[in-house]
């Protein structure tokens, strides 16, 4: 199971924000100033480090900091993370 601050800091190195600022209701694009870029790196980073491939179908789901968290361990593989 990933945790809120693995996320943080995974989404940390691809935003303008600290990682105190990342908050589960922050928007990716909005709020942590991703642009199409940085997530698409974001993402890449988040399915190496937890072992998950995101469909680009399912980016669209990934609005929030939680979606993120929620996906990630909604579609982990057991014994991963």
């Amino acid at each position: 199971m990933a945790n809120l601050s693995e996320v943080q800091k995974l989404l940390a190195e691809y935003s303008t924000c600290e990682v105190s600022e990342i908050t589960p209701e922050k928007r990716l694009i909005g709020d942590l100033e991703l642009d199409s870029f940085s997530l698409l790196d974001a993402v890449a980073a988040c399915e190496s480090r937890f072992h998950l491939s995101i469909p680009d179908s399912d980016l669209k789901l990934l609005d929030t900091v939680q979606d993120v968290l929620d996906y990630i361990n909604a579609n982990i593989k057991q014994g991963d993370g």
